[in-house]
């Protein structure tokens, strides 16, 4: 009697769960069933890893099971992807075991480039590492753990470079370790945790207070300018987050946020980057620090004009020119506006966006001497 042979055209993977392995035999373990190898229904055709295999003793296994089989693998694996997009594409052992993978079959994804490892318990979809997901698996790895210091600020949007490893904070007296990130203990309190990207994370306020005992004052002037003059925090909630980290030295009873936050202290905040920047290099060259938006008036008291920064004892005031606040056809209106400031008794100069390149220190010098011939004059 004939028996009717089909030609499979791959080899099968297949969740089976525990299953003994077949005889062996003279073809290899993860050879596709070939067009001449019988199966007679008494042996295993399913190896213990969930291959389909020949196995030497006279009858075929039909294809039509090895379809079957292979549709339901296909949906168990579509079935995980879906749930890692929703988590940073990442799968916990506990997700692959509930969709019913055993730890051969897991260990066969991960062979086939499907998955892969980061540490025991832990894969990530095969392809889509990126700093978002380093931190994503290193928060989850610990119970109350948040993302903090640059890693935080970088998920807050801010143009930080995301650091390797990423930074965590786990609260006060937490014991672990990790080899995914950099831990930091510290009082976590609740007003001071978020989420963002669906990851727990400091708010902006606290990042940029654990983030100064690592930056630069450089930098921590421009990460504070971001995220102030972007409305994304104040002032006073970066300073009530360093008081709920007192206890910690350091943070801001003295060091660079102290500095930082000084420029930050007059009557109305810059409102721009650039504006920031000018501030935080008039401080660093020794310049007193101006009043902002500083109301000037003629000697009637009749309102002139606002001007960006003021030395009212001087009489000495700057304006930032940039091309959204101060377009070209505003010219001739600047330069009125400019002429009746210094009818009214003041000196008045310009700031261009090109003056804040840290080389420029021309007009910090001319900034400098004005107000020096002023205070002469007066004196």
């Amino acid at each position: 009697m004939k028996v009717r042979r089909e030609r499979p055209t791959a080899e099968l993977f297949v969740p089976t769960g525990s299953r003994s392995s077949p005889p062996a035999g003279e073809h290899g373990p993860n050879e596709p069933i070939g067009p001449d190898v019988p199966l007679d229904g008494t042996n295993e055709p399913i190896g213990s890893d969930g291959f389909v295999r020949p196995v030497p003793n006279g009858s075929f296994l039909s294809v039509r099971l090895g379809r079957i089989v292979a549709m339901h693998l296909i949906s168990t694996l579509g079935q995980a992807l879906e749930d890692a997009a929703d988590q940073n594409h990442l799968l916990a052992t506990s997700d692959l075991t509930r969709l019913g993978l055993d730890r051969k079959q897991v260990a066969r994804l991960c062979h086939d480039h499907v998955i892969e490892r980061i540490v025991r318990g832990l894969y990530r979809v095969a392809g889509t590492r990126c700093p978002q997901q380093d931190i994503a698996a290193a928060v989850c790895r610990h119970a109350g753990a948040v993302a903090s210091h640059a890693s935080a600020l970088w998920l807050h949007g801010l143009d930080v470079e995301p650091p390797e490893p990423p930074h965590l904070t786990l609260p006060a007296g937490a014991t672990s370790h990790t080899t995914l990130g950099v831990l930091h203990r510290s009082p976590l309190e609740r007003i001071d945790v978020t989420r963002r990207r669906g990851i727990p994370v400091t708010t902006l306020a606290r990042a940029v207070v654990d983030a100064s005992a690592h930056l630069s004052v450089s930098a921590l002037h421009e990460v504070t300018a971001q995220a102030v003059t972007a409305r994304r925090t104040t002032v006073s909630r970066i300073e009530g987050a360093a008081r709920r980290v007192e206890a910690e030295p350091g943070r801001i009873g003295h060091g660079s946020l102290r500095t930082v936050l000084e420029s930050w202290s007059g009557r109305v905040l810059p409102d721009s980057v650039a504006e920031a920047t000018v501030l935080r290099r008039i401080a660093g060259f020794g310049i007193a620090r101006p009043v902002t938006q500083h109301e000037v008036r003629d000697a009637a008291g009749r309102f002139v004009a606002r001007v960006d920064l003021a030395w009212p004892d001087e009489r000495v005031c700057r304006e930032y020119d940039s091309d959204g606040y101060h377009p070209p056809p505003k010219v001739e209106d600047d330069e009125r506006r400019r002429a009746r400031i210094e009818a009214a008794g003041w000196s008045v100069g310009v700031i261009h966006r090109g003056h804040l390149l840290p080389s420029r220190e021309d007009w910090l010098r001319r900034l400098a001497d004005d107000l020096h011939r002023r205070r002469r004059r007066a004196g």
